[in-house]
């Protein structure tokens, strides 16, 4: 359906029936102007959600890296720590028997 200028607001051109919503023909470039700055809006918010996910998802590779040499680190103490206490566990026994023996030594 269309309508002379004569009928339409004095100044706004022709009036068109898009999408059942009256629109002066006008009014046509500062829709399409919306659509695109809509349509640019999105595309600016998508590669910011790229670049976004890059970055965490680089974080997280970083967090693993790190709480992989912790967990290294920390098997490597665990073993040492291991290495320690049975020498001084056999250290200990050496002595427990060495005090047995000295009792005997001293009767004879």
């Amino acid at each position: 359906m269309q309508v002379l200028a004569a009928d339409a607001p004095s100044g706004s051109g022709e009036l068109l029936i898009m999408n059942d919503l009256p629109v002066y023909k006008r009014g046509m470039n500062k829709i399409q102007e919306a659509i695109e700055e809509s349509e640019q809006k999105k595309r600016k918010n998508k590669i910011k959600n790229r670049i976004s996910a890059a970055k965490s998802r680089a974080r997280s590779q970083e967090h693993t890296r790190f709480l992989e040499e912790k967990v290294e680190q920390l098997r490597n103490e665990n073993a040492l720590l291991k290495k320690l206490l049975s020498l001084e566990r056999e250290v200990m026994q050496g002595k427990k028997a060495k005090q047995c023996l000295e009792p005997e030594e001293q009767h004879t």
